[in-house]
């Protein structure tokens, strides 16, 4: 956890009016927003919802990083099957 933010960061997150602002370095790409911006994007009220929105979004990257996750189209696809929705 970062525990504290340069000033050209601060900056540029605030020109993004809290952001959300996409961050490219050389190793990656990263996302950095507010936390004002964060709980209204997500709907989170609470610090209990805040906690349990993180861990959320947590467990699905461990999902995705151990290939247990599928397409939004093959999920769109069972479930029409499952339904009979002509596709």
């Amino acid at each position: 956890m970062i525990s504290k933010l340069t000033p050209e960061i601060k900056e540029a997150v605030a020109n993004q009016h809290g952001g959300p602002l996409r961050i490219e370095e050389t190793d990656g790409s990263y996302v950095l927003m507010s936390m004002e911006v964060y709980r209204e994007l997500m709907g989170v009220g609470s610090d209990e919802e805040l906690h349990a929105s993180v861990q959320a979004l947590q467990a699905g990257h461990k999902a995705h990083q151990q290939g247990r996750t599928r397409s939004f189209r093959d999920f769109l696809d069972e479930l029409g099957r499952k339904h009979e929705v002509p596709g």
